[in-house]
């Protein structure tokens, strides 16, 4: 497995509750952190039931209102972009 050295900021409590965690399941701090976000990315992909169902349908409103030439590339690059900025709204 190739990993990647990255800085992540944690306050006090937090560094002391993962080292715990490390200590009590026989860890590293890394391999504790690694694992907590596999699960969080193995999370994403559980979606409520409706939710390919309203994707559907939101994509066909969409495609409605565009020219036929559109790109999905461009439409895709837009959804992004709007996904991100909601994102980093809710964080503030």
């Amino acid at each position: 497995m190739l990993v990647q050295r990255t800085n992540v900021y944690l306050d006090e409590d937090q560094i002391r509750g993962l080292k715990h965690l490390a200590a009590e399941q026989g860890l590293s701090l890394a391999e504790l952190v690694r694992q907590a976000v596999d699960r969080l990315l193995a999370g994403q992909g559980e979606l409520d039931p409706s939710w390919q169902e309203r994707l559907d349908r939101l994509v066909a409103r969409v495609r409605s209102r565009l020219p036929q030439d559109a790109r999905v590339e461009g439409i895709e690059e837009d959804i992004t972009v709007a996904a991100s900025e909601a994102a980093r709204a809710r964080r503030h």
